[in-house]
């Protein structure tokens, strides 16, 4: 893929904002939105849905609340960025999945975790409760496209049918909003990022500092995805947001859905 990939575009790497990454990708996809020729299918890895690399992390997104907050405003300039183009806001369709969410279970079931689609043709604000996986996904795309299945997975799995209206007029907008714990960092500033809008609520700040994290993932490779301990490190950002109010889930029984406001 070195032939179709912008090399410019930093790769998995924990220290660096995804807010900067978002700005690589954005400076093509403006060229493309003047000059026509944007690819029919462009593959997007934002990868501060992972944390770490606490104490080399730029921009002061050095806490796991600001790199998945970094995380959240990165995609959701990705969809202004869409939602506002000249040439391509019509007729280019968002699928967003989360990497690993397996490794993080929460008192549902490990195997859940959200997906967003988002574009023209879309029902607007719905939460779609049909159960669906990334193959789903897939299959979605080969049926946007009219290309042939990949594999029989693809061929014997419903597509996302439920998401679409077609009798939209195919209108949309969308503005992000940051979190407010961005505001504690110096990430829009380092980015030049001008009138920033802020979600409403009170200032925000992380639960701990950058040394304590730096401290209890001592000695874990974040050089690449899936090379922590998961199991321990899910009891670290446990045990580093939640404190000892909440105790680390150790069981799922359906006897407790509902506990703790869920």
């Amino acid at each position: 893929l070195v032939g179709k990939t912008d090399l410019y575009f930093r790769g998995y790497d924990q220290s660096y904002p995804d807010l900067w990454r978002f700005n690589e990708w954005n400076r093509e996809f403006q060229q493309f939105d003047t000059s026509g020729g944007l690819p029919n299918l462009s593959l997007l890895r934002l990868a501060h849905d992972h944390t770490g690399s606490y104490a080399s992390a730029l921009g002061g997104v050095n806490t796991p609340e600001a790199q998945q907050a970094d995380n959240d405003y990165s995609v959701a300039r990705v969809v202004q960025a869409v939602a506002q183009s000249k040439n391509y806001a019509g007729n280019t369709l968002i699928m967003v999945i989360e990497d690993d969410c397996q490794d993080g279970p929460d008192h549902f079931d490990s195997h859940r975790a959200t997906a967003y689609v988002v574009g023209p043709y879309v029902k607007q604000g719905a939460v779609i409760s049909t159960r669906v996986n990334q193959v789903s996904m897939l299959r979605t795309i080969e049926d946007i496209f009219g290309t042939q299945h990949i594999n029989l997975n693809t061929a014997y799995q419903r597509p996302l049918a439920d998401v679409f209206d077609t009798g939209s007029t195919g209108s949309w907008t969308f503005v992000a909003q940051a979190a407010r714990i961005l505001a504690s960092t110096q990430l829009m500033t380092a980015s030049n990022e001008t009138n920033v809008r802020y979600a409403d609520g009170t200032e925000l700040t992380p639960a701990r500092d950058t040394a304590y994290w730096t401290k209890m993932t001592r000695g874990f490779d974040f050089s690449d995805a899936d090379r922590v301990p998961p199991q321990l490190y899910n009891e670290v950002l446990w045990a580093g947001i939640k404190g000892d109010a909440i105790p680390y889930p150790t069981y799922r029984s359906g006897k407790i859905i509902g506990q703790n406001g869920r």
